[in-house]
């Protein structure tokens, strides 16, 4: 080809020598485009870049320009305002005529032959924009999105990829990431709120040649969840294991419901069904329901984006066609009685079948009706109708300790049920085996000699100091022979004290014994050295009264009582007493007064002789 052109100069400035005083022509030859382009009728330019291109010669390529030659250009450069001369450096390119079209620049040297060849120029394609994902109308919930532009140059000459998008401040250019080569992938991850946007991605050459992708896409960025409204079902209860509901769930987006999934829950697992639409908001299943008991509905609910809420409907029940009677609860009117104190047992019971109920017997009882539980007053008998409540009650007298109180129903098994073994329902309650006594002391008294001479007036009201006492009716005290208890007549160690006197006073079950509230593994918590009867007592164990600090008790034997073993044990059965200290004008838990005291309620029957009373003593200082 370079010799055709070269003969093709020879000839041509041999026809043009006889026209012309002095030429230096240069000739070269444009491809046509790897896009299919024709080079024709574009344009080149040639300049010397020492004076700049300002001074520069054109020539139109092809069969209209100087060279009369298809893809061919021929420019004098003797013609340039700084005519050429031999060993000038000159450049030559196509240059943009309008349609983008041009190509690389490139440069050739002035020799002395009166023509020269310059090498061969392609014109520059156009490279192509693709855009991967997201997929068009595309709705996404993602926090981050990702975009996914590729490039291809047929003259693999690519300089970069540009992402435009008009997430703020209208259309504009986001971000650009440099490629090379004839094919090319970036990514642009970007943040963006919620709404309606377009985008598109423009491929760039080393020549500035560029497009963007054919059309705009567009996605949406939905975060926000549907709406579930509510979830329904036709019917408010079913009878029987073969009936038919529907399940309707209400839902709404404002990108619009992509799917709804209504999930039916009983006892024996969970199945899903895809709901069908029925009418504005409105989705629904027709569901069988197919076990007795109870069932629960939940609506998934999922946008164009895959954003999701679910609702779950209340309780639906299906009923047994035959009666089943259940008591709901089991409830006292006083949690925590003292002994004795009278207690209503309040039950509620239902006929969770859809047929009738009638003439039933219902009894309350102390501990299993099974296995020997004692009846609280008597047998009451009700009827219920299908799916119906009723409410029973009886007065049970506090017994201290742990109760555990049984009421059932159908006692002689008359109603044919569904289910035969819920016909009960137990609670316990538990009685505490102590009381407290507060209240306040006066100190005021007539002082005289046994002839009632010498008569005087003592008080001490205000620094009032002393003890309260309380001992079993039938205990004659000797004062001055009170010990602490816990403590032998030398004043040594005697541990099994306590669980001694919960053995005498019956509370050795109980979780509130002697032994448990003043003891620590059989070691006293707290003690305390007390003044009683002028006369110091060591190491007395003591707890709180009640809920602080302010108010302590303690206990104490009758060493006078002993047999000689020199302790207090079981078999002696020494006087108890319980002591505490006076505390003029003090917080309790009921209020403002001078003592309080907690004694064991059993304390009154120490000596079976009476077990309805115990007294109360008090010493002041």
């Amino acid at each position: 080809m370079k010799f055709n052109i070269f003969l093709f100069v020879a000839l041509l400035i041999f026809f043009l020598i006889p026209y012309c005083s002095a030429a230096h022509y240069v000739v070269g030859i444009v491809n046509d485009a790897k896009d299919g382009t024709i080079a024709n009728d574009h344009r080149v330019v040639l300049w010397n870049p020492i004076n700049g291109i300002q001074d520069n010669l054109t020539d139109t390529i092809g069969v209209n320009g100087d060279s009369s030659t298809n893809k061919t250009y021929m420019i004098d450069c003797e013609m340039l305002l700084t005519p050429c001369q031999i060993d000038d450096e000159l450049n030559v390119m196509v240059y943009d005529i309008g349609d983008g079209y041009v190509s690389e620049k490139i440069s050739l040297i002035v020799t002395d032959g009166g023509f020269d060849i310059a090498n061969n120029i392609t014109l520059n394609s156009f490279p192509d924009s693709f855009l991967k994902s997201p997929v068009n109308f595309a709705n996404l919930s993602l926090i981050n999105i990702t975009f996914n532009c590729s490039a291809g140059d047929l003259d693999s000459n690519l300089a970069n990829i540009s992402l435009y998008g008009n997430w703020s401040f209208g259309w504009h250019l986001n971000e650009t990431l440099a490629v090379f080569g004839s094919n090319s992938s970036v990514l642009f991850t970007k943040s963006l709120p919620e709404g309606h946007y377009e985008w598109n991605c423009k491929a760039q050459d080393n020549l500035s040649a560029s497009s963007f992708y054919a059309n705009n896409l567009s996605l949406n960025v939905d975060r926000t969840n549907p709406f579930v409204n509510s979830v329904l079902v036709n019917e408010t209860h079913t009878c029987g294991d073969s009936t038919f509901v529907r399940v309707t769930c209400n839902t709404n987006d404002s990108t619009g419901i992509e799917n709804v999934i209504i999930e039916a829950i009983n006892s024996s697992g969970n199945k899903n069904f895809t709901a069908d639409f029925f009418a504005e908001n409105d989705y629904y299943v027709d569901l069988l329901i197919n076990q007795i008991g109870s069932w629960n509905f939940n609506c998934y609910s999922f946008d164009k984006a895959n954003n999701s809420l679910n609702l779950t409907s209340p309780d639906f029940f299906s009923y047994t066609n035959l009666p089943d009677l259940k008591f709901l609860n089991l409830s006292f009117s006083n949690l925590d009685p003292f002994e004795g104190e009278s207690v209503i047992l309040n039950a509620t019971i239902k006929n969770n079948g859809c047929s009738n109920a009638d003439n039933f017997l219902v009894g309350f009882y102390n501990n299993n009706p099974l296995f020997g539980g004692q009846q609280i007053g008597l047998n009451q008998t009700i009827s219920l109708s299908g799916l119906s409540t009723s409410f029973v009650n009886v007065s049970w007298g506090a017994i201290i300790g742990t109760s555990n109180l049984f009421v059932s129903s159908d006692l002689n098994n008359l109603i044919l049920e569904s289910d035969e073994n819920n016909n009960f329902i137990n609670q316990t309650i538990y009685v505490g085996a102590w009381q407290e006594f507060y209240g306040n002391v006066s100190a005021v008294k007539i002082l005289s000699d046994f002839l009632l001479k010498n008569v005087s007036s003592w008080g001490n009201e205000i620094n009032l100091n002393g003890n309260v006492f309380m001992t079993d009716k039938e205990s004659e005290i000797d004062w001055l022979s009170l010990l602490a208890i816990g403590r032998n007549l030398t004043g040594g160690n005697s541990i099994d004290d306590f669980s001694e006197i919960d053995d005498i006073l019956g509370m050795q079950d109980f979780e509130d014994s002697i032994y448990s509230v003043f003891t620590d593994g059989g070691s006293p918590k707290e003690t305390d050295n007390l003044l009683i009867h002028n006369k110091v007592i060591l190491n007395v164990p003591i707890i709180n009264s009640t809920n602080n600090e302010n108010f302590k008790t303690g206990i104490l034997w009758d060493s006078s009582d002993d047999l000689g073993d020199n302790e207090y044990n079981f078999a002696d059965k020494e006087d108890l007493v319980f002591v505490a200290s006076i505390n003029k004008g003090s917080v309790g838990e009921y209020g403002i007064y001078d003592y309080e005291i907690k004694v064991p309620v059993e304390l009154r029957d120490y000596d079976s002789t009476d077990s309805e009373t115990i007294y109360l003593y008090y010493d002041l200082v």
